[in-house]
């Protein structure tokens, strides 16, 4: 794909923005009216125009604005790793600190929980070595489902409880950077392409973990992956 310029950037951002936060559409017009570009409607039409045919927008109905795509996304995604700052909630040195002094199911839960608590995703820690694994949050992700559960979050679940086949998973991710982030099809198992996942390696207790967020395509990409980049 060719490189993109940066207001196609800002308008790409904008859009997966806006999906995220609202599952809307968005329009040149409303784009406009909620962000100074300094350029015309036409020009931001054009824009979409062209991210459209690079497959990263897309229009879901005619005379309608734009939702992003998977592409999308994970172009958006690759831009905030790229360009974002070193920022986090809380430190979580004293979670690791804790770990000398505890067994190291009893630090992976604490840590779990802290970052679920920070994020309002499913939390999971896995130490593959060992087979053990834990997960919190499963609850947040239920309930934004609202009154019916759609049938893609008992996939999750499913996923979710069976232990072995979601350490196999995670434990064979291509994680070359600091946090990975795995966007829709990018993830190997079926349940989990309506998701996203983002991981990182990291040590306690002198054992290799792998720590990640498991939440809907419309999470919020630049806290998550500032959350799990700025774990020690």
């Amino acid at each position: 794909m060719r490189k993109i310029d940066l207001r196609k950037i800002q308008v790409l951002k904008i859009v997966v923005e806006g999906y995220i936060k609202t599952g809307e559409i968005t329009g040149s017009k409303s784009l406009l009216k909620k962000h100074d570009m300094g350029v015309s409607s036409a020009t931001v039409r054009n824009d979409m125009a062209a991210l459209e045919k690079m497959g990263l927008i897309f229009q879901p109905y005619n005379s309608a604005g734009r939702l992003p795509t998977t592409r999308g996304i994970r172009v958006f995604v690759d831009y905030l790793m790229e360009h974002m700052g070193a920022t986090f909630v809380e430190s979580e040195n004293e979670i690791f600190a804790r770990a000398e002094s505890e067994k190291v199911d009893d630090a992976l839960y604490h840590l779990v929980a802290r970052l679920t608590n920070a994020t309002k995703e499913i939390a999971f820690a896995c130490v593959p070595g060992s087979g053990t694994s834990c997960y919190l949050g499963l609850s947040n992700y239920v309930e934004r489902q609202g009154p019916s559960v759609n049938p893609e979050t008992y996939g999750v679940i499913r996923v979710l409880e069976n232990k072995h086949r979601f350490l196999d998973l995670v434990s064979s991710l291509d994680l070359p950077g600091k946090v990975g982030v795995f966007i829709g099809e990018e993830n190997a198992i079926p349940e989990l392409e309506t998701s996203a996942m983002i991981v990182r390696k990291t040590e306690l207790e002198g054992k290799n973990v792998l720590i990640g967020i498991l939440g809907p395509l419309k999470m919020d990409y630049a806290f998550n992956i500032a959350a799990l980049r700025n774990l020690p």
